[in-house]
C-alpha cells in the first residue's frame, strides 16, 4: 500500500524554505548595511578629529616671519694691470715743498759785523755827496707832501735816525720825533730814497755810522 503525500503539506514546507532563505539574505544585507555604516561614521569621525587637531595645530602656531635677504653687494672684478702704459712722474714744485731752509749762517759774515759796530761820533761824519745845499735842494724836488697833512694843516719837524753803511747805503731809518703818521712815513719813505752817501771815516778807514736829520715840512 503506497503512501500518497499531501501536496499542500509539501507547499508549506517549501515556502517555510523559502521564508528562512529570504530572512537570511535580508538580514544579512541589513548587518552588512550596519556595519558598513558603522565603519563609515568612524571613518568620518577620524577623518573629523584629524580635521581639528590640524586646524588646532594650525591655529596654535603662528606665522613664522621669512628672514628678510640682504642685498648682494656685485663685486667688481679686478681690472688687468697694463704694464705697457707709460709711467708717469710726478716732480715736487718749489712751493709744495714750501720755503727753503735759511742758508746757515756764514761765520767769516758775523765776524764781520761783529768787528763793524755802529758809530756814534765818527772822525769823519758821513754825509750827502756834494753838502748839505745839495740835500736841501734835492729834498725839496722830491718831497711830496701829503694831502690828508695839509687839509689837516700839519707841519713841522720830523726827526728821523738812520746808519750809513760803508758803501754809503742807508739803512735802519726810525723815527725819532714825529708829527704825525703821513708825515712820518713820508720823512722815512724820502730818507730811503737818497742817492748813496759819502760814509763816515774813523782813522783813515770807513765806517758804518749813525746820523740823526730832522725832516722839515712847511706850508705856505
Amino acid at each position: 500500500m503506497e503512501i500518497k503525500k499531501n501536496k499542500s503539506a509539501d507547499n508549506n514546507q517549501a515556502r517555510s524554505n523559502f521564508f528562512m532563505i529570504g530572512f537570511l539574505y535580508v538580514s544579512s544585507l541589513i548587518l552588512a548595511g550596519f556595519n558598513f555604516e558603522v565603519k563609515d561614521k568612524q571613518g568620518d569621525s577620524q577623518n573629523n578629529n584629524s580635521t581639528e587637531e590640524k586646524d588646532k595645530t594650525f591655529i596654535s602656531r603662528p606665522k613664522e616671519k621669512e628672514p628678510e635677504k640682504e642685498p648682494e653687494i656685485k663685486q667688481q672684478a679686478p681690472q688687468p694691470i697694463d704694464l705697457t702704459a707709460d709711467i708717469i712722474k710726478t716732480e715736487n714744485k718749489p712751493e709744495d715743498l714750501g720755503p727753503p731752509p735759511p742758508p746757515p749762517p756764514d761765520p767769516e759774515t758775523e765776524e764781520l759785523v761783529q768787528e763793524d759796530p755802529v758809530e756814534d761820533f765818527p772822525d769823519v761824519e758821513a754825509q750827502f755827496k756834494g753838502g748839505e745845499a745839495a740835500m736841501q735842494r734835492w729834498m725839496q724836488e722830491n718831497l711830496e707832501y701829503p694831502e690828508i697833512s695839509m687839509e689837516m694843516g700839519e707841519q713841522g719837524k720830523v726827526y728821523l735816525k738812520f746808519v750809513v753803511e760803508k758803501d754809503g747805503m742807508i739803512t735802519s731809518v726810525e723815527v725819532v720825533k714825529g708829527i704825525s703818521r703821513d708825515l712820518d712815513n713820508e720823512a722815512k719813505r724820502l730818507v730811503r730814497a737818497m742817492p748813496l752817501w759819502q760814509p763816515g771815516e774813523t782813522r783813515g778807514l770807513k765806517v758804518r755810522s749813525s746820523f740823526t736829520m730832522p725832516i722839515n715840512f712847511e706850508l705856505n
